[in-house]
């Protein structure tokens, strides 16, 4: 096969993690490289903004500036923008005002995260509608970037096959099924089923393990039967071939003790995973995928078939 290459301007709409909410409202601005654009996101009293990351005088990145008085003031000479809407506030270095704005784009909270996509700023039905319909306000979430074209970093969370081969997976793993009753074994056969979809995603289920996801367009949704987990891994496109990866963990039980365990397995295990076979194994494979020659995707990718077929290649397509 010959895996696709993204235009990431075929993606026009999607949107994409940029914070959490927590750290937007702390820290009331946060500079993130996505789709190939460096952009500055505002707290902006709870009503997030997105622009571009640069001052239309003379490009000066805007997040080496300061915000006050509902104002982003550029630091080179200190023309200054409405932070709600982009618009120009002052240009004190002129005697002639010089009218332009910032380039905006769009942005939501959506549970504890704060999601921003390229395109028409006031899309938030539509932006909304391509992501899961619920997400935690309280997690745990690690971050590492994977030099990755994001479809293959979403894999990665839901890529049974290799979980076995992680270090430390089989004892963590053997030490989880005792206690929820898990008949597959991992490193053996399994069967995935597509068992639907909906506007918005692609349903399957793992047989032997009971384990349900939904793989969206820069989300894929991990629960199991049973169990106490819930997965939801988001993927910002920093490039075509470069992606931030966010891991938001949630414990779906009200035990304190169960949640407060759970969490530090995650924290502990799950963390260490990610920032090393995870990030090196997706990486160092990603150049011989995209080539193309002897790639042989087979039953047990599922999940990736199901994602290229439904929010890759039609978009890609259509693009060209």
């Amino acid at each position: 096969m010959q895996p696709p290459v993204l235009d990431l301007d075929a993606y026009e709409g999607v949107p994409f993690p940029v914070a959490t909410v927590r750290e937007l409202r702390r820290d009331g601005r946060r500079a993130v490289r996505a789709m190939g654009r460096n952009l500055l996101v505002l707290w902006n009293d709870g009503q997030p903004r997105m622009y571009v990351d640069a001052c239309p005088h003379m490009g000066l990145p805007l997040s080496l500036g300061s915000v006050s008085g509902g104002s982003l003031h550029c630091r080179y000479h200190g023309w200054s923008f409405h932070a709600d809407d982009g618009s120009l506030d002052t240009q004190p270095t002129l005697r002639k005002p010089h009218r332009c704005a910032l380039e905006s784009h769009g942005a939501l909270i959506h549970g504890g995260l704060v999601f921003g996509w390229i395109g028409d700023p006031a899309a938030h039905a539509a932006a909304r509608a391509q992501l899961p319909p619920t997400i935690p306000e309280h997690f745990s979430v690690h971050r590492v970037t994977m030099e990755t074209p994001f479809y293959l970093a979403l894999f990665n969370a839901v890529d049974y096959a290799h979980f076995a081969r992680h270090s430390l997976y089989a004892p963590v793993y053997a030490l989880y099924r005792r206690f929820r009753r898990d008949a597959h074994v991992p490193g053996q056969p399994f069967r995935w089923e597509h068992t639907g979809a909906d506007h918005a995603s692609e349903h399957l289920r793992l047989v032997e393990a009971r384990r349900d996801l939904r793989m969206y367009i820069t989300c894929a949704e991990f629960t199991d039967e049973g169990g106490i987990n819930r997965f939801q891994t988001f993927v910002t496109p920093h490039s075509a071939t470069r992606t931030e990866y966010w891991e938001v963990y949630s414990a779906r039980t009200e035990n304190p003790v169960v949640r407060a365990a759970a969490h530090a397995v995650f924290k502990t295990v799950v963390v260490a995973l990610l920032d090393t076979e995870d990030k090196g194994w997706t990486g160092q494979s990603t150049a011989n995928f995209l080539r193309g020659e002897n790639i042989n995707l087979s039953a047990t990718d599922a999940p990736l078939g199901a994602h290229l077929r439904r929010f890759v290649l039609p978009r890609l397509e259509a693009a060209s």
